[in-house]
């Protein structure tokens, strides 16, 4: 039996493709399936943004994180760890969850250390960074032909 186009067998990845005489290992390493995942990984904080869009409104908190109603134009959707913010572009956390019907949805945000759930009001509203919203067609399905 063959293993065609699969770096040596070494569990899922391959063996990081052993190239130029010497074996670079599974992680890290130039060849196939090699050189992802990993601490530090350009998780670098990248500071405010330049502009910042709509988000939604605080609705109540649950634990350590926020509920908010996500009030978006354009019907565009948040990343998953998008950072979020104030409208003086304080980063307040990031987005945790999506949850709710596909045209009318909430987010939870994962507040960070210096933030309180219990800090917000009502309806207060949050922003995001535009770059970081996805369009609601990439989560529909897609007509067929």
């Amino acid at each position: 039996m063959s293993f065609r186009g699969r770096g040596g067998g070494f569990n899922r990845g391959g063996g990081g493709g052993d190239r130029g005489g010497f074996n670079r290992g599974g992680r890290g390493g130039f060849g196939r399936g090699g050189g992802r995942g990993g601490f530090n990984r350009g998780g670098y904080d990248q500071g405010p943004p330049e502009r910042v869009v709509l988000l939604g409104e605080f609705m109540h908190p649950c634990e350590d994180d926020i509920v908010c109603k996500c009030k978006t134009e354009e019907n565009k959707v948040p990343y998953f760890n998008a950072p979020v913010y104030l409208d003086n572009k304080e980063q307040i956390g990031k987005v945790d969850e999506i949850f709710g019907q596909l045209r009318d949805f909430y987010f939870s945000v994962k507040l960070s250390e210096n933030m309180k759930a219990s800090s917000f009001k009502k309806m207060q509203k949050f922003y995001i960074d535009p770059a970081k919203l996805l369009p609601l067609q990439r989560f529909l399905p897609r007509p067929p032909g």
